[in-house]
């Protein structure tokens, strides 16, 4: 059975669970988007990859000259010619769904209204425990036998209320002509599941491993699906259904698009570039101009065979170094993640492109044309394509238009590309922390992508092959034996420029080397192409940083654009379906969106969140906290079943903001609806007297009364924590004096407060702490 048939019959047991307009509204989406669709059909049958899935997905736009994604209809057109299944009923199945009928039809209940019962967490669909128990509910004395038997003829998925009604139906027909025709063998008849051979087959053969997300361990294969014009257009993306406008008016006009909103002028170059030009990339390479073409060098480096390889990129006469660094990283091991971005996947006649990015949090579609910026001999000035090929330079084009214009996209953080091509959560790890090792290894066993950037300055890079200032690709850690060094942790690294490379220990030429372990880290063949090999402490020595994002391919993204007031507290609160791992994320607009308004002086505002799991009736668990002053702020993980609030607070650092807007976003295993509610104001407390139970640092002020307290700055909130193991009364106050930083929280004001903890009680105040840092002295004192 070839992936198209799996993926199919993957979208018949979909349609089992609910009918495909309840799918597709379930992401808020008026179609169902091609990210959507992987996750749907991976979870339904895991042998699938996303690369089956995708192109699917593709085939499917394409048979039904779609431009917005898969609609309802389509997927019903997809799913009307199945062929039905043909099932014979043994005596014993037929004796056991003709009491299941016989007790239906005698207790005379709507089967809405048993659904509904049966339906314990209100997902509109029956579960394996929810609908054994209707059986029961229908027969009582059901054996364990019984039961499996009827559920091998109706499969072992969800259904949802239309489905069962539907089941039902056909075993009251069943009934019915049994009674008519008692000698007759009976067949049921399913239209809603694939054919019985092909299940056969499938019991017989071993499960299909599900493949490594690596590039480096994957078979190279070509895709098979011609590129369209446009696909995955997820018409809930801002700009997607302009697009779609735009394409439409320039089929019927006949014309090619020329965009008006990022010129071929000087006012898109900068000042530093005023002095190039600009040119269609359809007029420089004429017929030979492609989206993509495969990498077929005869070696053993990664990407060959890919649409998208970091061996296509090389850097022009632009500084954006960070820029390229972060695609290359991402091409090497994820191309498929760079093609995604891309919503105009062939060279068209309109001339119009468009490529999706996550800018500030927020998914948008960028409309494009072909012109780019030469030099004097009429040649791409900027980062290209390594043969005739668009995508660096469309990729390049899109970052520059969201960011005003090419030259004030020299120079940034490589975070910034990551987050704005993935949607997933970035940090940094400096290569001079204590733990940096341990760190990086964390980062590499996770597949984080990860760039890198050297001291700014050091006369001895040049010596040594680098570049100071200059941002690399971090491709892959190793861990190998050396005969005579023992155990040594190698760093694969690509220099954007696609030449210029280290030429110290384990450099192409190093005589370190052994053939065994250039086959362990498949070295390749030596060639001047940018990637190199260093040793971690050479690394520390020569590089001042790692930037790191963290994403996966299945993962789903939503979120919302809000308005914050400096002095007010905001709650989201988010049901998780299914454990899993999720991450919560404040982004703030980048620095480089105020550099021409100089009015404003823009920097990054201190956000505080803070993240509970809620057990309901006023019950909170503590999961985390962060205080922190950068363009996003995160915190998630692995996250069990159940409902979780999120309290954000955002400290504007420009003076004349009382209020301004944010992007707050969800991003996980599961789709995720953050819902703006109320503040709890008892929601702090109760975590934090949690978490201040577990400090084991108490001190004892007087016989049966202990206090302990924390005001770790990164973690935003402070507590003064007093427990009495008493049988008595205490009345205390405390009073800090030289106080910097700390303001309580309400009710308590001011220097001081007091608190009256009965026999064997326990209480917290809270306080908030200036990031510029923190200082008092308290002073307990009983109170008569």
């Amino acid at each position: 059975m070839g992936s198209d048939d799996q993926v199919l019959k993957a979208l018949y047991k979909l349609a089992i669970k609910k009918p495909f307009k309840q799918v597709v509204q379930d992401f808020g989406r008026p179609t169902l988007a091609q990210v959507h669709f992987r996750k749907l059909i991976t979870q339904i049958d895991p042998s699938l990859t996303i690369t089956d899935c995708d192109r699917f997905y593709q085939k499917a736009l394409i048979d039904h000259k779609s431009l917005v994604g898969l609609t309802v209809e389509i997927l019903e057109k997809l799913t009307e010619n199945q062929e039905k299944v043909e099932l014979v009923l043994s005596k014993d199945d037929l004796q056991t769904i003709t009491v299941i009928i016989q007790n239906y039809r005698a207790k005379r209940l709507e089967l809405d209204r048993v659904f509904k019962f049966f339906d314990k967490n209100r997902d509109l669909s029956l579960e394996e425990r929810e609908a054994k128990e209707l059986i029961e509910f229908f027969h009582t004395s059901i054996t364990p036998q019984e039961y499996q038997s009827i559920k091998k003829q109706i499969g072992n998925l969800k259904f949802s209320c239309d489905h069962l009604r539907q089941l039902f139906q056909q075993w009251e027909q069943i009934v019915d002509n049994q009674n008519k025709n008692p000698q007759q063998q009976q067949l049921i008849k399913y239209s809603i599941r694939p054919q019985i051979e092909e299940k056969k087959q499938e019991e017989a053969v071993a499960p299909k491993p599900v493949p490594v997300e690596d590039v480096e361990q994957q078979e190279v294969k070509n895709d098979e699906v011609d590129f369209a014009d446009f696909l995955n257009i997820d018409l809930h993306i801002t700009g997607a259904k302009e697009l779609v406008q735009m394409r439409e008016e320039l089929r019927k006009s006949k014309q090619v698009f020329v965009d008006k909103e990022f010129p071929a002028s000087v006012r898109s170059l900068g000042m530093k570039f005023c002095q190039l030009s600009w040119k269609r990339m359809s007029d420089i390479f004429q017929n030979n101009l492609k989206m993509f073409n495969v990498d077929d060098s005869q070696d053993s480096r990664v990407g060959l065979g890919k649409w998208i390889s970091h061996r296509d990129i090389k850097q022009g006469i632009l500084g954006d170094c960070y820029f390229l660094s972060s695609i290359s990283t991402i091409a090497c091991r994820w191309p498929e993640v760079i093609k995604d971005l891309f919503i105009s996947q062939r060279v068209n006649n309109e001339k119009l492109y468009a490529i999706r990015l996550c800018l500030d949090g927020e998914w948008k579609v960028v409309m494009l044309d072909d012109f780019i910026p030469v030099n004097s001999q009429g040649n791409p000035a900027f980062s290209k394509n390594a043969g005739a090929e668009m995508w660096v330079a469309l990729l390049e084009k899109a970052w520059a238009k969201m960011n005003i214009d090419y030259t004030d996209i020299e120079g940034g953080d490589p975070r910034e590309v990551i987050k704005s091509i993935t949607g997933g959560p970035t940090w940094i790890v400096f290569t001079n922390a204590a733990d940096f090792k341990q760190q990086l290894q964390k980062c590499s066993d996770m597949k984080c992508v990860m760039t890198s950037g050297t001291f700014g300055s050091n006369p001895n890079y040049t010596n040594y092959g680098l570049e100071p200032g200059h941002a690399y690709s971090l491709l892959k850690v190793y861990n190998v034996n050396h005969p005579t060094k023992g155990e040594i942790t190698l760093l694969k690294i690509r220099n954007p420029w696609g030449s210029k490379e280290w030429n110290g220990d384990w450099s192409d030429g190093s005589s370190l080397w052994t053939e065994e372990l250039k086959e362990q880290v498949k070295f390749g063949k030596k060639e001047d192409d940018g990637i190199f090999f260093m040793e971690i402490k050479d690394f520390q020595r020569y590089f001042q940083a790692i930037f790191v994002g963290y994403f996966r391919k299945e993962y789903l993204y939503n979120s919302i654009k809000q308005m914050a007031k400096k002095t007010k507290t905001i709650q989201y609160d988010i049901d998780v379906p299914n454990d899993g791992e999720y991450y919560f994320t404040v982004h703030q607009e980048a620095l480089r969106r105020y550099k021409l308004n100089k009015d404003i002086k823009y920097e990054y505002s201190y956000v505080r969140i803070l993240l509970a799991k809620n057990s309901g009736k006023g019950e909170y668990e503590f999961v985390d906290q962060k205080l922190q002053k950068d363009i996003e702020v995160h915190l998630g993980g692995q996250l069990t079943k159940g409902k979780y609030s999120v309290q954000i607070k955002i400290k504007w650092a420009v003076p004349t903001w009382n209020e301004h807007e944010y992007q707050f976003s969800v991003y996980g295993s599961e789709f995720l609806r953050p819902k703006q509610v109320p503040r709890d104001a008892e929601l702090r407390k109760a975590v934090m007297l949690q978490v201040a139970r577990g400090n084991k640092n108490l001190q004892q002020l007087t016989t049966g009364l202990s206090c302990a307290m924390e005001t770790v700055v990164s973690k935003g909130l402070g507590y003064f924590y007093y427990k009495n193991t008493s049988q008595k009364t205490f009345k205390l106050k405390n009073v800090l004096s030289n106080k910097q930083g700390v303001k309580f929280l309400k009710p308590e004001i001011g220097d001081n407060y007091l608190v009256e903890l009965a026999p064997g009680e326990d209480k917290i105040v809270l306080c908030s702490l200036d990031p510029a840092g923190v200082a008092f002295t308290p002073k307990h004192q009983l109170v008569q």
